[in-house]
């Protein structure tokens, strides 16, 4: 059996400066694309900061533990290790539990942070800007950790030259998902914004396991590498899209966020 709850700095991997470098060259133009002026607040890098440090968290001690659980129930279900026709069917729980815990978390980093700022009554795009700021710094870690994976198994341009295109997919896909992160996040966050949170939480977590069954695909064949990275692509293409939709919306209507405690705007 194995352990319900993984180590958080596991999914960190061996820190590499080049490493640090790729995640914050893959995140930080997307923050400031769809932060707008926001971005010179410092809450929104805190909120940043601890969407960071928030995802070998939630993931090693919220998610894990959830699919861990699932498959013990599904071990003493089945007989026997499932056919393909099935898994595409099992696998179905556990990957919306993925998309159900880091959209939480990071609509639940985005709302603490308009919180701890005092900002009590404000724009919709500054409660999106919550979210992107969240979604990079989650994002950005993920990035920072798939990359020191890839560096400490000694990936260097030969791997490239060997492998041609598919030695640079483990870059390529991150370049991908990072922006899918921080275009979630934003969607969620405009859920807070307009008042309709679940509605929203569950849209974004909904691409979110959309995303992530293309691990399901390609694991049973139906996908080839390639094909995956399409799949990603466009489920991450029309995230972005519709929190870029949303988002120009909010900054032309201008309609309040949260509770209204106070008659004061403030970002």
């Amino acid at each position: 059996m194995d352990k319900l709850f993984a180590n958080p700095l596991a999914f960190i991997g061996s820190p590499d400066w080049r490493s640090l470098l790729m995640a914050l060259a893959f995140s930080l133009p997307w923050l400031l694309l769809l932060a707008g002026p926001l971005r010179r607040r410092l809450w929104l890098w805190v909120a940043m900061a601890a969407g960071a440090v928030a995802f070998p968290v939630s993931i090693a001690w919220v998610q894990v533990p959830v699919q861990q659980g699932l498959n013990y129930f599904w071990q003493a279900l089945l007989p026997g290790p499932p056919g393909a026709p099935l898994i595409y069917a099992i696998a179905i729980p556990s990957i919306a539990v993925s998309g159900l815990v880091q959209e939480a978390t990071k609509l639940a980093l985005a709302v603490l942070a308009l919180r701890l700022a005092g900002v009590r009554r404000a724009a919709v795009s500054t409660a999106v800007a919550a979210g992107v700021a969240t979604g990079a710094g989650y994002g950005g870690m993920e990035a920072f950790w798939v990359f020191n994976t890839i560096w400490s198994m000694g990936w260097n341009w030969g791997v490239v030259q060997l492998a041609g295109l598919a030695g640079l997919l483990g870059f390529a896909e991150r370049f991908i998902t990072v922006p899918f992160h921080i275009g979630a996040a934003a969607i969620s966050a405009y859920g807070y914004g307009v008042r309709r949170p679940w509605r929203f939480w569950l849209l974004a977590s909904g691409l979110h396991a959309l995303l992530n069954y293309s691990a399901i695909l390609v694991q049973t064949g139906a996908f080839s590498s390639l094909g995956t990275e399409a799949w990603v692509f466009f489920i991450s293409a029309l995230t972005v899209a519709a929190a870029l939709r949303l988002r120009s919306g909010a900054s032309s209507a201008g309609a309040p966020a949260g509770p209204a405690a106070s008659p004061a705007t403030q970002s």
